[in-house]
């Protein structure tokens, strides 16, 4: 019988295992190590250790070709494939039983001791009129494909994201660590960053009209700005024609700014302005659109956060490396090259590349614009190299 229908639960803890043996359930135990050396949307290249064996194996997705093609190596040829490895090797003990007669696994993880129920089923319609006990507890059903592969890429933490939790952080802490879990979704995770980008915003706005500083004026401004961007690339997330019409009030915002400092500093102008009643409306409204999560969600807020972002980093490279190449001082360089630095600044961490890392410290840690262009343009080629690297490892969230 060939099992090609899974369902997978989470389980709170080692409780249902415990029990099952108790009752005399026989297990088979198997210790597993898992990593990746290469993932695309048509083809993965996985290596795995089995009690002592190792094995490679490519997976193809294709329904002509044969799916997977497994080939036993030895413990030397395993190590050496582990340096190539893509993000973080998975670790787990798989407990494998019968369940109704089905083939079941419990499967816990070493490192974050999460424990996973799966169960294998011959047709989609006997998984679909399945029902577990409630003596299992089961936290919750996954309704994604849950594999190493997954797990890879996006991570166990399978806790409920708790949204207003983030909130009350951001809103105690100024300082604030941008770390997400991989399992977030892009409406949930685009709402945490705008916040926590308009509490800064809000922070400047209150010492630039009460110090009067120049500073804090073009901290308020940079704060709108990157809103502006961030809306400008989540159409798809949020209500197009509300996200439209947010965005081009804090681009105004901006522009109006800009022109006050241009003319001779007129901060006086600059006062009147961030005192007006407009912006104390968009403020309003701009609130009202970040915390309410019903009516105004768009028809990608379910995508994973991780896998939109890593999307998003790309394009923005490609585009900077464009626009460099054409013509450096025109508007659409300028455009690309302020939305690169949102993404470096905040989610360069949030992917465990390591050219990525690199091309941040190497070329974009200066305050100085001008200092990151004339280096850019000095190291042209390495720049260029690390971009394709990088392009290469984000590719791997594309369509999984």
């Amino acid at each position: 019988m060939v099992y090609e229908i899974q369902k997978n639960f989470l389980l709170p803890d080692t409780t249902l295992l415990k029990n099952l043996q108790e009752d005399g359930i026989l297990f088979k135990i198997h210790e597993l190590e898992i990593f990746y050396t290469k993932i695309t949307y048509s083809q993965s290249v996985k290596f795995k250790s089995l009690d002592g064996f190792y094995y490679k194996i490519i997976e193809t997705n294709d329904k002509i070709l044969e799916q997977n093609q497994e080939e036993q190596i030895s413990k030397k040829e395993f190590e050496k494939a582990r340096k190539k490895s893509i993000g973080k090797g998975i670790k787990k003990k798989r407990y494998e039983f019968k369940f109704c007669s089905l083939k079941s696994f419990i499967e816990v993880y070493n490192k974050s001791k999460i424990c996973i129920l799966k169960i294998f089923f011959p047709t989609l319609d006997e998984a679909n009129r399945f029902i577990l006990p409630y003596e299992f507890k089961i936290q919750k059903e996954f309704d994604y494909i849950l594999d190493s592969k997954f797990i890879t890429l996006y991570g166990c933490d399978f806790e409920q994201i708790n949204i207003e939790k983030y909130f009350k952080s951001i809103e105690k802490n100024q300082v604030f660590d941008l770390k997400f879990s991989g399992l977030i979704n892009a409406f949930e995770g685009y709402r945490i960053f705008l916040f926590y980008l308009f509490k800064k915003l809000k922070f400047y706005w209150n010492l630039a009209l009460d110090k009067k500083k120049e500073e804090y004026f073009y901290q308020f401004i940079s704060y709108a700005d990157k809103i502006n961007i961030i809306l400008s690339d989540t159409e798809e997330i949020f209500d197009k024609n509300l996200n439209t019409n947010l965005s081009l009030r804090f681009q105004e915002i901006v522009e109006k700014s800009n022109i006050f400092f241009q003319n001779d500093k007129n901060i006086e102008a600059l006062l009147l302005f961030l005192s007006s009643e407009n912006l104390q409306s968009l403020f309003s409204d701009f609130d009202f659109f970040i915390k309410e999560n019903s009516f105004y969600e768009g028809s990608q807020k379910d995508k994973l956060f991780k896998q939109i972002l890593a999307d998003e980093f790309r394009k923005k490279l490609i585009f900077f490396k464009k626009n460099l190449l054409k013509n450096f001082e025109n508007e659409k360089f300028s455009r690309s090259f302020s939305g690169l630095l949102i993404f470096l600044e905040y989610f360069c961490n949030f992917f465990d590349i390591k050219p990525l890392n690199k091309l941040n410290e190497k070329f974009f840690l200066f305050k100085d614009r001008e200092k990151i262009i004339v280096k850019i343009i000095k190291k042209r080629e390495k720049f260029f190299k690390l971009i394709s690297r990088i392009n290469r490892e984000l590719k791997i969230y594309k369509g999984y």
